[in-house]
């Protein structure tokens, strides 16, 4: 009985070392997201969040999210986030989207989603073109982009850019040529990607754990 309980914590505290072994870097937020120019954006609620550790995510993610009406204007409408990172040896820099568009036009608006990080004066642009078609659609999913291979520190900035077509003009139907979105959620993640010998060292500890409750059990 008493090797059976000091087994099942030395499998524990095996977790919990894995666990902590595999934590990543971290992210840092500015103040709020900024929107440029402001007069394109009305009844506007987009906000963003730092999230450390959320569900399913070992590291950090600043998160977008809320609805706007964006209107064309003759700087490409966009939202700007930006903040400071840590990473660590193996850590990735990735976006995960998901929002909802009603474009009111019969023409598609083309959206650029984007990150960038800088380190010691050079920079990583990752992107990726989102051609956004004419009603009301969903878009979900993934970019990943820089892996860090070395543990580093600098700044990073993530975007969404509007870019409309040229108007023909003189329409009379003021919400003619806008798209209004809904922004379930914008990801800007770094997170830890945990190598295999890793993952497979969890399995066994989980395996044993379970044995070793079910033996604790049948003794009780």
């Amino acid at each position: 009985m008493k090797s059976t309980v000091l087994a099942l914590v030395c499998a524990a505290a095996l977790l919990v070392s894995i666990v902590e072994s595999a934590s990543a870097g971290t992210l840092t937020l500015d103040v709020g997201p900024s929107f440029r120019p402001g007069s394109a954006f009305t009844d506007n609620d987009i906000a963003a969040v730092l999230l450390h550790n959320p569900p399913g995510v070992m590291g950090d993610v600043v998160r977008l999210f809320g609805d706007s009406r964006i209107d064309p204007a003759s700087d490409s409408p966009r939202i700007v986030v930006k903040g400071g990172f840590s990473a660590g040896a193996g850590d990735l820099f990735s976006i995960i989207y998901d929002f909802t568009v009603d474009l009111r036009s019969p023409d598609p608006v083309n959206l650029t989603l984007a990150a960038q990080t800088f380190v010691a004066g050079k920079k990583k642009t990752f992107d990726t073109l989102i051609t956004l078609t004419p009603g009301v659609q969903h878009y979900q999913g993934q970019i990943d982009g820089t892996l860090f291979n070395l543990a580093t520190s600098g700044l990073w900035r993530g975007r969404l850019l509007f870019d409309f077509p040229s108007s023909g003009g003189g329409s009379e139907n003021p919400d003619a040529n806008n798209l209004s979105i809904q922004i379930a959620s914008v990801d800007f993640q770094l997170a830890s990607i945990p190598e295999a010998s890793s993952l497979l060292l969890l399995g066994i500890g989980i395996a044993t754990l379970a044995i070793l409750a079910r033996r604790l059990r049948s003794v009780a």
